[in-house]
């Protein structure tokens, strides 16, 4: 058995109100725009809201905070050779 975390690639989405979000920004949670933004919306491991309608494609969390908090696309990671070895190993 490996103690490697399993490096395994999961959706990104970038931010909400973003530029690569569709929908502008947060608008305020009182007003008659919030229900329908809040249906594309959800908040994220890293604690900021991502818009479900604006993937960024396959990460992986480890590679994140490795790269000093940059987004990592899962064909960079650099555990994803080693981990692949491993597992075919098993």
């Amino acid at each position: 058995m490996s103690n490697l975390p399993e490096h395994k690639p999961e959706p990104w989405f970038w931010e909400a109100g973003s530029a690569s979000c569709p929908h502008g920004p947060e608008p305020d949670q009182q007003s008659s725009a919030w229900d329908a933004w809040a249906e594309r919306h959800t908040s994220s491991p890293q604690d900021v809201f991502v818009c479900l309608d604006a993937p960024m494609g396959d990460h992986y969390p480890a590679c994140f905070d490795e790269n000093g908090g940059d987004p990592t696309p899962w064909a960079l990671c650099g555990e994803r050779g080693r981990n692949t070895v491993l597992e075919a190993s098993r």
